[in-house]
């Protein structure tokens, strides 16, 4: 009997949810054939069957977080005997069944651990990672806020957790019944020394604190664990990251010149912008940089991501070793990446490892906007519309297609003069057009 188990989806994937069977208990099954759909926080996964025969018995049913690597079906002979099943049952958990779910008995059922609700009665998941890590921060991380799949607790949101609790002042009581009860200290009035929150502070928030009703005509949208990823990163970025920004214009006339000689695929101005992008970065390596607390990491590899608009969020796809890319390598990987995102197809490690982002706002009629740095990155380049209009050339008034370029920086690692200098190498690399 063989064990069909949740892949190993990337580096940074501790676990993911089970969102469609493709085959019933009793079908025939190949290898590297389909067998079940997962969700990860940003992307769902089609999961291949590791083994040929008969899907004897499902373990794990929809819409249930699991591990990584943890065994959800069973694939044998048709009448090969099935093994103890116990050994799995211990582990498994129950959710509200979907239109595909696969059921698990009702003995299997009855010896689940029971695990705490959400408001909504839903099961409230917390990874054994983020358990420990409540753990050793003292704090309750069943009313943390999820971030990964199905609201899951994760690590990190234990982490972010925490370091709320640290960044207000206030007494040891008060940060312990917070961590506890899932209080934000910043929206509590300190009454103690220089707005110290105390106990009694606290304790009165928990009194005061009711749950309000929606006023007439607002509807409560529930947060996707996209959406909390997105509101997660970007608030650590923005409020981390010391953010300034560069803006140059572009003369695009060149590049329009350069698109039009080819024939045999058709790259996008977009492509031609990574590719500058790329050889702009090897001319001033100190942006293709990463913070590390005690340390400034450089990085060889350029890998740039694209910034993709999803109708849940968004999603950033990463173009890996780009200094060894062509264009037409750079075109055709760029397309399969993003068809891949806009149909929730990527897998984990095709959104991770940036270097550098490229967010391009030009289709949707933008002609400048500011990006928020996109972590681990130290610099994420904002792309606006290509637009005809004059310019002042020697004296004279002359209609030229240009393009507007904001790059914003994290000021830890990135110095004013050195993102001005990164932006007027890549003008120039565009202008001329000689890549």
């Amino acid at each position: 009997m063989h064990e069909i188990k949740i892949p190993q989806l990337g580096q940074s994937v501790e676990e993911a949810s089970i969102v469609m069977w493709h085959k019933k208990e009793g079908e025939s099954v190949q290898t590297g054939e389909p067998l079940f759909t997962v969700q990860t926080d940003k992307a769902e996964i089609e999961c291949e069957s590791s083994a040929t025969g008969v899907l004897r018995k499902v373990l794990v049913g929809t819409d249930v977080v699991v591990p990584v690597l943890k065994v959800v079906a069973l694939v044998g002979d048709r009448d090969e005997p099935l093994p103890d099943l116990s050994q799995y049952w211990g582990e498994a958990k129950t959710a509200t069944p979907s239109p595909h779910s696969v059921t698990v008995s009702a003995n299997a059922k009855a010896d689940l651990p029971s695990k705490p609700t959400t408001e909504s009665g839903g099961v409230k998941f917390v990874s054994p990672r983020a358990r420990a890590k409540a753990r050793a921060e003292h704090v309750n991380a069943e009313v943390i806020e999820g971030s990964g799949a199905q609201g899951r607790v994760m690590e990190a949101d234990v982490v972010a957790f925490a370091e709320t609790l640290q960044d207000v002042p206030s007494t040891p009581t008060a940060r312990r019944i917070a961590g506890q009860e899932g209080i934000d200290l910043s929206q509590v009035s300190g009454t103690g020394p220089r707005g110290r929150v105390t106990k009694e502070d606290i304790l009165r928030a928990r009194q005061a604190a009711t749950v309000s009703p929606s006023p007439a005509g607002v509807r409560r949208v529930p947060l996707t664990p996209m959406r909390k990823t997105i509101a997660r990163r970007m608030s650590e970025s923005f409020f981390t990251a010391p953010h300034y920004y560069v803006t140059v214009e572009v003369d695009m006339s060149a590049v329009r010149r350069f698109r039009d000689v080819f024939t045999s695929f058709k790259p996008s101005f977009n492509d031609i912008i990574i590719l500058a992008t790329a050889q702009a970065i090897k001319a001033f390596p100190q942006v293709n940089v990463r913070w590390a607390g005690d340390a400034i990491e450089e990085r060889e590899d350029i890998n740039i991501g694209i910034a993709v608009a999803l109708p849940d969020g968004l999603i950033v796809p990463v173009l890996r070793q780009v200094q060894d890319k062509s264009l037409e390598a750079i075109s055709f990987e760029s397309r399969d990446l993003v068809e891949k995102a806009r149909n929730g197809k990527l897998l984990p490690d095709e959104y991770s490892g940036n270097t550098f982002t490229i967010s391009n706002l030009g289709a949707y009629g933008v002609d400048h906007f500011t990006a928020i740095v996109n972590p681990p990155d130290s610099a994420i380049l904002a792309i606006g519309q290509i637009k005809d209009q004059p310019v002042v050339i020697e004296g004279g008034i002359h209609v030229r297609p240009v393009m507007k370029l904001t790059l914003s920086s994290d000021h830890r690692v990135i110095d004013g003069a050195v993102a001005a200098q990164f932006l007027g190498q890549l003008k120039r690399i565009l202008e001329a057009a000689e890549f």
